[in-house]
């Protein structure tokens, strides 16, 4: 910053080296009467000490002096001048080429003749100082351009079809080790790429070559002594380019695709036991029912184990030991279950298995004889533990025909039989249960005139900008008041909205409320981006574009202060259509962010092409961020990819500064989370934004102190 003012100061500033003291008068008398300020030296040597102190914007300086001459002193100069550029003006006489030469070759920008033409003078110097800070623009955006390549390892290659010829940007060997002269001709090329991926890459290149088209392809190249995966895009007769030409770019994704990988894996599997999460078994679970949905009739058997009074294990064991004991019995689970059947961690001290039969009878005594075997006493800490447990299974097509449905019936069994100090209880209706289906038909009766009843209103989390520590913008979030229930958990009516086919009006609404609400902020002068979810139905309704268009204009909110929010797994159901009408939306001004990053099944490929603004981590990576390490390794992950394609990150469910100071040091943009503050309604975002002060401040801290009854 101080460098930056520094020059800003100088821009007017001359340096004057003349050693005939008349000439430098008249010279002083023309310049400063034209607004400059100046700075005068009488020998080279001179000149180059002021020069280095100064910095000045522009030389003046005659050929022949004592001490130092002016081809000398230009030479130093431009050597202390590297990458500036400062126009270096030599005084020669009018008929002296050889000194012009000479001028030229110590690094002079430009000459002037003796006896001086004073009406020029000050046209050549204001032509001369405008071609400088053209020059040092164009080298350091070529220096910028340079920085971008390498951090996103991108070499630039053309492919001329007349003689089969390839050129390279001179990045090439940093990028694969191959230089470019090696790699001249196409088939240098072929040779180079991995043989299980050559035929692909010729028959997609001689594509191009019969008909104007594009490449567009992933592959290995074998240079190295290891493989390296790049991607490879190009286009035929580019406007303005020759037709027999193909320019394209070359990537190495070898990075980004273990990212990439790492992400996927570290989101479906629980990081201490290595087994699959949640989501993941559940995933399993809906494949196999879809293949035993289609094949011959069979079992499917999904178990949930609890650890009984683990706590006092753990308290006994220390962390560390109680840590082991669970890695001991997901090892022992998974030398126990066959492998077409799946086993989980779906808890602290909670284990599911799945597991394939011919017969209800035949699953449960596999099950029962797993249970036996869990009870034979583990090794820890040179002493031998013995587990009891509780657990329930539910089975297909017994108990239900959905993973959720039989998981949920499963874990259900096993708190009855927890409750009932029972090893073990198979699902099976009961009076709860019937009662909770009862309680379900009746909101699903309420949903559907509650929009009609004005029982719906907009509540609002805020996010903060961690650079400035000011609130930015909100999340708008749906919320359900019943004049009997009162507030009804989201939980409990959103899907239900999806699945009875009301969420395109109730989403309607909550576009035109949350545009509304954006048009009276602004107008109350509150600077806030308002982010809306869309839905899944909703993003796929044909007519959305205009629906968007029209909630804006009606309302007259600002586009640029509408965030629209899709889920990652959303955005990947049609790549293609998903690209162009976020393409069309932020045309108008409109920001995109992609919500619940990292949880879902994107490919890079195709989020690197989407035209989005922020990515929004989800909180299951942020709620255990300061103590699992397989969170933060995401978070760093995602942060990354966001940092790379130029986008804002936030993350979601931050609630303490330990959490907030993680996610800073990770590099996040933003955060959202109830350390900000709790989902509202528009009065208390006013007041908030009229009150807040960053958490972990001391001004915070004392505000906190203060309120202390």
């Amino acid at each position: 910053m101080g460098d930056h003012e520094d020059r800003q100061d100088h821009r007017d500033l001359l340096l004057i080296v003349d050693d005939d003291t008349p000439t430098r008068q008249l010279l002083r008398g023309v310049l400063v009467r034209q607004g400059f300020r100046l700075i005068e030296a009488a020998n080279g040597a001179e000149a180059v000490e002021l020069f280095e102190r100064e910095r000045p914007a522009l030389v003046l300086l005659d050929v022949m002096m004592p001490i130092m001459d002016g081809f000398e002193a230009c030479s130093r100069m431009r050597g202390l001048d590297q990458r500036e550029g400062t126009p270096l003006i030599m005084l020669t006489g009018a008929d002296d080429l050889k000194a012009i030469d000479k001028a030229f070759s110590a690094g002079a920008t430009d000459f002037i003749t003796k006896p001086i033409n004073w009406t020029l003078l000050t046209q050549r110097v204001r032509y001369a100082l405008r071609a400088g800070q053209l020059g040092r623009e164009v080298r350091q955006n070529r220096l910028r351009q340079e920085a971008a390549r390498r951090i996103a390892k991108l070499v630039f290659w053309e492919w001329r079809l007349t003689d089969d010829s390839l050129r390279w940007s001179d990045d090439l060997d940093a990028l694969i080790g191959v230089a470019s002269h090696a790699m001249s001709h196409v088939e240098d090329f072929y040779a180079a790429i991995h043989p299980e991926d050559r035929g692909r890459a010729k028959r997609l290149m001689n594509i191009v070559r019969q008909s104007k088209g594009q490449i567009e392809m992933e592959l290995r190249m074998s240079t190295t002594g290891q493989d390296r995966l790049v991607r490879m895009v190009g286009e035929r007769g580019v406007q303005g380019s020759d037709n027999d030409l193909v320019l394209g770019a070359f990537q190495d994704v070898t990075d980004l695709r273990h990212t990439e990988a790492l992400v996927d894996y570290l989101a479906l599997h629980d990081e201490l036991t290595d087994l699959a999460n949640r989501r993941l078994f559940l995933r399993r679970i809906g494949e196999t029912l879809e293949e035993l949905k289609a094949g011959p009739d069979a079992t499917l058997l999904v178990g949930w184990i609890d650890i009984a009074r683990f706590h006092r294990h753990n308290e006994a064991l220390g962390e560390a030991g109680g840590d082991l004991l669970l890695t001991r019995l997901a090892q022992r689970l998974r030398e126990l279950v066959a492998k077409q059947d799946a086993v989980a961690r779906v808890g602290g001290d909670e284990f599911a298995l799945m597991l394939r039969a011919p017969r209800m009878a035949e699953a449960v005594d596999r099950f029962e004889s797993i249970l036996l075997h869990l009870r034979r006493p583990f090794q820890v800490d040179q002493g031998e533990t013995i587990l009891t447990f509780s657990s329930g299974i539910a089975c297909f097509p017994e108990h239900g025909i959905d993973a959720n449905q039989l998981l949920l019936l499963a874990q259900d069994a096993q708190r009855l039989a927890q409750s009932q100090a029972r090893p073990m209880l198979v699902a099976s209706p009961s009076a709860p249960s019937q009662s909770r289906f009862t309680e379900a038909l009746a909101v699903e009766r309420a949903l559907h005139t509650a929009l009609e009843k004005q029982e719906f209103f907009l509540v609002y989390q805020p996010q903060m900008d961690l650079r400035s520590g000011n609130i930015v913008g909100v999340e708008s979030l749906l919320r359900w008041r019943h004049p009997t229930w009162g507030l009804v958990p989201p939980t409990r009516f959103i899907t239900l909205l999806e699945s009875l086919g009301l969420i395109s009006a109730v989403g309607q609404w909550v576009l035109d409320e949350a545009c509304r609400q954006s048009r009276r902020w602004e107008q109350t002068g509150f600077d806030l981006r308002v982010g809306i979810n869309l839905s899944p139905r909703q993003f796929l309704e044909p007519d959305l574009f205009a629906r968007i268009q029209r909630a804006i204009q009606t309302s007259g909110a600002s586009p640029a202060r509408i965030e629209l929010e899709i889920t990652e797994s959303l955005a990947m159901q049609d790549p293609a259509n998903a690209i162009a009408l976020l393409g069309r939306l932020r045309e108008t001004g409109i920001k995109i962010a992609i919500d619940d990053f990292g949880i879902g099944h994107s490919s890079l490929e195709y989020l690197l092409r989407f035209p989005i603004d922020a990515i929004k981590i989800d909180r299951a990576f942020v709620s255990n961020i300061t103590r699992v390490q397989a969170d933060r390794v995401i978070v760093r992950a995602v942060t990354a990819i966001g940092q790379t394609m130029g986008l804002s990150v936030i993350a979601e469910g931050v609630e303490t500064l330990r959490q907030c100071d993680f996610v800073d040091a990770l590099g996040v943009s933003e955060i959202q989370g109830y350390l900000i503050g709790k989902p509202m309604e528009p009065e208390r975002i006013e007041s908030l934004l009229e009150t807040f002060v960053r958490p972990g401040s001391a001004t915070h801290e004392h505000a906190d102190r203060s309120t202390v009854p």
